[in-house]
């Protein structure tokens, strides 16, 4: 690709951040220029605008109550792009983040850098909507870099630098892997807060992504794994959305061998239902998980957990959350769609009678319903109080 296509593809992404260029860039030389093209158009252009993105990064450091909150936002960025693994490896000056899913393209190396710049509102599948996850990272540093063939990209504020490929660990090296290095200061994050941090996900937190099948935290000799093995168990027509729906069952066996019966079906869109800052698509999904096993704790999930449910049960569908993923926004959707997975709810009882009829751990009785007092989503309480079995 000679300098002036190079040139005219980034101009076009300066002008819509979304275009597609139709230009694939294959070496570091060129993907170091384009790189040095961006950081110059950005510096470029108007004060005003730059001023306004500088503010929201900034915005950004507090956006969540939780500091770590990007480490969410990699898991559920690394499962959009397709990834099957993805591994957090702690070091004392950096924290490495690694996946093997889809790799670096022009316009992403954009899309990362911006704040509330997003690739993929419409994409009804993919999680991501808002474009300011990796901006929350800078509670834990201000400069990071990304490193996925032909890229590599060092970030500052809104500044984008080219940098040498790092030397890295074999396990996440070659061009299947993206990875991403947040430089640590002393005193920013210990080993022993990146796997406390951890400790409140379980394999279960991975029930309802589409593509991550394993995630590794690593530090030195420490490591922790969640994971899930997953086996085809039926199609089932089951009644719910106000007629008989095609419903896939599956089993996940989590590392320690429990299991959840997870039913999933696809629903039109109902006439006026409209995502927040999302396309809808043609069909959304409607999940229910049941354990086949005491113990377990509930949720409620956009992809990842979300919120909790004080019920054995975890359930997933295209809820809109607020930016800092917290919790749920008070939307028209969610009230919709919340009646749509309690049925589906209802409407499993095959868990009892052909499965495990010893499963009435997941039946709610009086005494239970008396103690869930708080709601876990705007209408969301109808799922702890009065769907299920």
């Amino acid at each position: 690709m000679d300098d002036d296509v190079l040139g005219a593809a980034v101009r076009a992404l300066l002008e819509n951040p979304r275009a597609d260029t139709g230009r694939e860039i294959s070496t570091t030389e060129q993907a170091a220029h384009a790189v040095g093209l961006l950081d110059q158009g950005l510096h470029d252009g108007p004060g005003v605008f730059r001023e306004m993105a500088e503010g929201a990064q900034r915005g950004a450091e507090t956006l969540s109550s939780d500091r770590l909150q990007v480490l969410s936002e990699f898991v559920q960025n690394a499962d959009d792009a397709g990834a099957g693994h993805l591994r957090f490896l702690w070091r004392p000056d950096a924290l490495l983040i690694a996946h093997d899913g889809a790799g670096l393209h022009l316009g992403d190396v954009l899309l990362l850098g911006m704040p509330w710049l997003s690739g993929k509102t419409a994409d009804a599948r993919s999680t991501g909507r808002f474009g300011i996850g990796l901006s929350t990272l800078r509670a834990l540093a201000t400069t990071w870099e990304v490193h996925g063939h032909p890229f590599h990209v060092r970030f500052a504020d809104l500044s984008l630098e080219p940098v040498p490929p790092p030397r890295l660990p074999d396990e996440i090296s070659g061009p299947g892997w993206t990875v991403f290095r947040i430089p640590l200061q002393p005193g920013t994050l210990s080993s022993a807060q990146l796997f406390e941090w951890f400790e409140s996900w379980s394999d279960a937190s991975l029930l309802f992504l589409r593509h991550l099948e394993r995630l590794e935290v690593t530090a030195g000799e420490l490591s922790t794994v969640l994971a899930l093995a997953w086996e085809e168990q039926d199609r089932q027509r089951i009644p719910f959305d106000g007629g008989e729906q095609d419903v896939r069952v599956r089993h996940a066996t989590t590392r320690d061998g429990a299991q959840w019966r997870v039913y999933t079906a696809e629903v039109a869109p109902h006439a006026g239902w409209e995502r927040n800052h999302k396309a809808l698509g043609a069909a959304l999904p409607v999940a229910v998980a049941l354990p086949l096993q005491h113990g377990e704790r509930g949720s409620v999930h956009a992809g990842l957990p979300v919120a909790g449910l004080d019920a054995a049960v975890r359930v997933h569908s295209h809820f809109d959350p607020v930016a800092s993923r917290e919790g749920f926004a008070d939307s028209r959707l969610n009230h919709q769609l919340v009646p749509l997975v309690a049925d589906l709810w209802a409407a499993v009882r095959d868990v009892l009678v052909a499965v495990d009829p010893r499963a009435w751990h997941l039946t709610r009785f009086p005494r239970d319903l008396a103690r869930q007092r708080r709601t876990v989503a705007p209408g969301a309480g109808r799922l702890a109080c009065g769907g299920g079995l």
